[in-house]
């Protein structure tokens, strides 16, 4: 009765806020009022992608599917026209971009894993869209998977790592084993090694693997601030002529263990009990099972630790006034760590959040209990007014009144009309945040998929599948849905389905909160209470960080950085005469050879163009040539070029893989067998056939002018963390180990221009390429030394390999520098009134092929893992649709996973199973 009379009391209270709210006369109206105003100048976009599996191997595709939301309903946005998404490798470096034009919200694309950008190791996915750059990197889709080498790989390498005990420091090793395909280990085989850090040499050194195929490396401790870019560099001697390197980054090795305490509603305050919850972390980035215990500065013990869930867990704790409290924690090293808590406020509240169970369903409760608790030194000051004010995705969906008159006050709030995602409920006194605390709301509020056979039967090898797909909403009723739909063989491609990234846990979860999260679908994949516990202990740890009130209530709201990009393009710009001066009514005309595009436009009063509404595709190729209003070319022309995303250093350290002939054991033996059948048909045409080896004497080489990466000796690539160059000679010559020298000499009678800058590698004069031309000395002058660096994609150096450097430059056996622009166009001779321009423009999105069996009879051996994929399956309005496919030839477990959303912004995600014998 007592409940009941409580929630009536707070429902007669919350009703009359709204309709009174509407006057504006509330204490919480400029709240609520500026947060809907924040809201709509800064509408925050969430980026899901949808991939047919959760690794890969070299020579594989990985098919995708984008899903840009909007809003607190996440609906599929309609403020973005483009997406980019990013292909990362170990070193934080851009392998490759694609941008993908985006249709209703949804986009579809794919990665090829091909030997030229893609080496075995951890790489990451990011997606974004410019819009997303005004909330961070932090906020854009970040995942990380692993690459398997699936061919030619002779030798595996695992890295695992010993900690000792040293005084008061503790000495890493890293501890290297190489083994072949296996597993027998390659004893007494020579390795040499370097430790960099970013570019720079800390160390090198060289030894030789023991019995167990070991080798024990020590790692000297680096910067904090440069950890997350060191790396381990080393190049096994598999024999004479064979060297294979492996590139290790050091992130996992380099972390320290972790211990960070974090008092519930933000602080605390003497004399009140309150729940610290606390989070381990290991050096692998995981959460770390920890004991220990809760002290005074008397040495007392108030309170013990002991994790519950990856790392996590809380205590309660009564601060006493004068006392300071420290966490002693005992490490699996068994040294000792301690963590002193923040000290408590002689003053304030308590925010506690209590998330319910409703124990007839199984399921969360409508409602939450919301505790304030405060002392007597804070009631001495009589009554306080409060406004309680509870927010999902922006939209404030309660908002209350409190008077503080009691060391606790309790208040039920009704979450009916709140979807399932993160809440957060703060605290306000005359319009300041005090106490803050998030909790996940878990309702049954997604779209419903349903899979099943079309024919109720047992499966054999190469036969047709017929599904059938329905979409519903959460009371059933048909709804058409947008779909995407990954068949893979389980057996080749195992799958631990706590650890795989959802559009669940992604769009309602990771989206939202900043740091790595460690099985996030651990939390959606069963949900029962017990996992409904451990997540309210992830909201105490990590939080929801989407927006900050000090933002939200500023009297002035600055513009956005980035303005949302349309589907179209626009090419704009300004021409100065050469001494600087803006040209008005200036002829600017823009060429593309390839489609016959020529537009013509002036200049404004700024000296400005623009071209508008193009749609550019990957690969176009514009020139923009500038005129003065006498039509004479004594101009110089500018393009907007907006600048780049920076690549940040991995956050999620706690996926990389340290083991990843293990993970993709299963899908090396598939990939092996197919090769071997391909191979004795003479169908043998995989991506990946170059070894992933250094060949130091006789050698099988690409022809022409390509180099693949596993050949150079080092890489240069612009990394916008490093410090500004004024010429690209000056950004080589910084890079260390390069052992690159540019000398001013005196030009040839060839060369007839006099005295130039030519680099060096050991007094040998290199052969420069650039955009795969071999350049004379006179016309790279201007490249190498210009003001403005040019638009550099990346460098390569071969210094050695003999074989190589001839192949690579139609004969030339000495040092060879390889230059790549972005543009791909390198002009010998300078014009400054003509510009070639090449954008970043669509990629052309490659349909997943499916092999039908039916009558044909085919010896092609087929041992795909992807056996199905379909990034656009539409269930139309009756809320069904059918698929067809056919398996391979492997038998086993099959998996099929259908995830997608509707327009009124359900998300949805199902699997469905079956064999084949």
């Amino acid at each position: 009765m007592f409940l009941k009379r409580t929630l009536l009391s707070f429902g007669l209270c919350f009703f009359s806020f709204l309709a009174f709210a509407q006057k504006g006369n509330e204490p919480f109206a400029p709240i609520v009022t500026s947060l809907e105003k924040w809201i709509s100048t800064n509408p925050q976009e969430k980026i899901y992608l949808h991939t047919d599996k959760p690794y890969y191997l070299v020579g594989d595709t990985i098919w995708l599917k984008a899903y840009v939301t909007s809003g607190y309903d996440h609906k599929p946005s309609a403020i973005s026209g483009a997406v980019y998404i990013d292909l990362i490798n170990e070193g934080d470096s851009t392998a490759k971009t694609i941008k993908l034009p985006l249709m209703g919200g949804m986009a579809k694309g794919d990665f090829l894993l091909n030997d030229s950008t893609t080496r075995e190791g951890n790489y990451r996915l990011r997606a974004y869209t410019q819009w997303m750059r005004n909330a961070g990197p932090q906020y854009f889709y970040d995942h990380t998977f692993s690459v398997g080498n699936s061919v030619a790989n002779t030798v595996f390498a695992k890295i695992d790592y010993v900690y000792e005990k040293d005084g008061d420091k503790t000495k890493i090793k890293a501890v290297l084993k190489f083994t072949d395909e296996s597993g027998k280990p390659y004893a007494n085989n020579n390795v040499s090694f370097s430790l960099k850090e970013s570019y720079k040499t800390l160390t090198a050194g060289r030894g030789k693997t023991d019995a167990l195929g070991q080798i024990t490396i020590n790692i000297p401790t680096p910067k904090a601030e440069t950890a997350l870019t060191t790396y381990l560099v080393t190049n096994f001697n598999l024999n004479e002529d064979t060297s294979i390197p492996k590139t290790f980054p050091l992130k996992t090795a380099l972390l320290k263990t972790d211990f960070q305490l974090f008092p519930e509603g933000g602080y605390l305050v003497n004399g009140v009990w309150s729940r610290v919850a606390f989070k381990a972390t290991e050096t692998s980035g995981l959460g770390a099972d920890v004991k220990g215990i809760v002290i005074d500065d008397q040495q007392k013990e108030v309170a013990k630790i002991e994790t519950k869930h990856l790392g996590m867990g809380f205590f309660n704790l009564m601060p006493e006034e004068g006392r300071t409290y420290s966490a002693k924690i005992k490490l699996q090293d068994s040294s000792e760590l301690i963590v002193k808590l923040p000290t408590a406020k002689p003053e304030g509240q308590i925010l506690s959040v209590y998330p319910r169970e409703n124990e007839m369903s199984g399921k969360q409760s409508d409602t939450v209990l919301v505790r304030i608790n405060t002392n007597e030194a804070t009631l001495k000051k009589g009554p306080q007014q409060f406004s309680l004010v509870a927010q999902s995705g922006g939209k404030v969906y309660s908002a209350v009144q409190v008077n503080l008159s009691k060391p606790t006050t309790s208040v039920y709030l009704p979450l009916n009309d709140l979807p399932s995602g993160i809440v957060q409920i703060t605290l306000f006194s005359a319009g300041v945040p005090l106490n803050e605390r998030v909790f996940f709301l878990q309702r049954s509020d997604a779209l419903q998929l349903k899979i099943s056979e079309v024919a109720q039967k047992e499966y054999g090898v190469r036969e047709k599948v017929s599904l059938q797909i329905a979409s519903a909403t959460p009371n059933g009723d048909a709804v058409s849905g947008n779909l995407s739909v990954a068949v893979i063989s389980e057996d080749a491609v195992p799958t631990d389905e706590t650890k795989i990234n959802t559009i669940f846990s992604q769009l309602l979860l990771s989206a939202d909160i900043k740091g790595f999260i460690e099985k996030p679908n651990y939390y959606f994949a069963n949900p029962t209470a017990s996992t409904r516990e451990n997540l309210d202990l992830l909201m105490l740890t990590q939080g929801y960080r989407k927006f900050v009130w000090k933002d939200v209530l500023a009297p002035q709201q600055s513009a956005p950085a980035f303005a949302p990009e349309k589907i179209t393009s626009t090419i704009s710009g300004k021409i100065t005469s050469l001494g600087k001066k803006l040209i008005v009514n200036g002829k600017v005309t823009l060429l593309n050879n390839k489609y016959g595009l020529i537009r013509d436009t002036l200049t404004n009063q700024q000296g400005r163009y623009a071209f508008n509404n193009l749609v550019i595709l990957d690969g176009m190729q514009f020139t923009i040539q500038g005129r003065n209003e006498k039509g004479t070319k004594l101009v110089t022309t500018y393009i907007d070029q907006p600048n780049p995303q920076s690549v940040t250093p991995n956050p999620n350290t706690g996926e990389l893989n340290q083991d990843i002939q293990q993970l993709v054991k299963k899908s090396l033996e598939s990939s092996r067998e197919l090769d071997k059948q391909l191979e004795k048909s003479g169908m043998l045409s995989r991506t990946q056939q170059l070894q992933e080896v250094k060949i130091r004497a006789k050698k099988k080489m690409a022809y022409g002018n390509t180099i693949k990466e596993s050949q150079v000796d080092e890489i240069y690539r612009p990394d916008s963390r490093r410090p500004p160059c004024s010429n690209l000679m000056e950004c080589i010559s910084r890079m260390d180990g390069s052992r690159v020298n540019f000398e001013y000499v005196f030009g040839t009678p060839k060369d007839e221009c006099g005295q130039m800058y030519v680099p060096m590698f050991k007094r040998v004069r290199y052969t420069v390429m650039i955009d795969g031309m071999t350049i004379d000395p006179c016309d790279y002058q201007t490249f190498f030394t210009g003001e403005n660096p040019p638009d550099i994609d990346k460098i390569y150096f071969l210094h050695e390999s003999k074989g190589v450097n001839s192949k690579a430059s139609g004969g030339n056996d000495g040092p060879i520098m390889a230059v790549f622009t972005r543009t791909g166009n390198f002009r010998r001779s300078y014009d400054p009134s003509v510009l070639d321009y090449n954008p970043k423009g669509y990629d052309n999105a490659k349909e997943f092929y499916s092999p039908k069996y039916d009558g044909q009879n085919t010896t092609t051996p087929d041992l795909r893992s992807t056996v199905y994929w379909n990034p656009s399956v539409i269930t139309g309005k009756e809320g069904k649709t059918e698929i067809s496919f056919y398996n391979s030839d492997q038998t086993g477990n099959y998996l099929v996973v259908v995830e997608g959303i509707n327009g009124s912004g359900l998300i949805g995600r199902s699997v469905y199973r079956y064999k084949v014998k």
